[in-house]
């Protein structure tokens, strides 16, 4: 618990959080909150990570190896994500996959993958290394390669005990 404070992830989440709520509240709860909102902007460019203020984000997001993570605003997150460096989830402005990503609970996006446009991520999903997503993904599938393709339809297997503890799965 000590070393997940020190933790960059636990930054940028904690204070995501706290400039979202105070940015929907009202107008002087956001120009209180400017210097805040300030402190925030320095935390995304010293860390690498472009969480946008009010996106859609549950609990359990966890960030590892920080550095060029890309998020778009309108994007969905579910419970217990991880996202690896190098990550893009990204919208697409036109064309029949419009839109942003909506990613489901317990989802782990590895290093320099793709995430684009109206995809739905179901629960469960892995996403493979520098895979480039732009369909959308069952639930319980791995998915790798570029276009991303379903190569497992059992993400359980990726994960040994220490792992599937630390993405909070159960997997025993």
């Amino acid at each position: 618990m000590r070393g997940a404070i020190w933790s960059i992830s636990f930054h940028v989440t904690f204070w995501f959080r706290i400039c979202s709520w105070l940015y929907q509240k009202n107008k002087f709860t956001r120009i209180i909150g400017s210097p805040l909102h300030q402190w925030y902007k320095f935390l995304n460019l010293m860390s690498g990570i472009q969480l946008p203020i009010c996106t859609k984000v549950e609990g359990g997001l966890k960030f590892f190896h920080y550095n060029c993570i890309v998020l778009a605003q309108a994007t969905k997150i579910g419970q217990n994500c991880s996202i690896h460096q190098g990550v893009t989830i990204g919208r697409v402005f036109n064309g029949p996959q419009s839109g942003v990503p909506t990613i489901g609970n317990n989802v782990v996006i590895f290093a320099g993958a793709k995430i684009l446009g109206g995809v739905y991520l179901s629960d469960n999903v892995i996403v493979g290394a520098n895979a480039v997503v732009t369909k959308d993904v069952p639930e319980n599938c791995v998915v790798a390669g570029v276009p991303a393709r379903i190569i497992s339809t059992d993400s359980s297997k990726c994960f040994d005990k220490e792992w599937a503890y630390h993405f909070g799965r159960n997997n025993e």
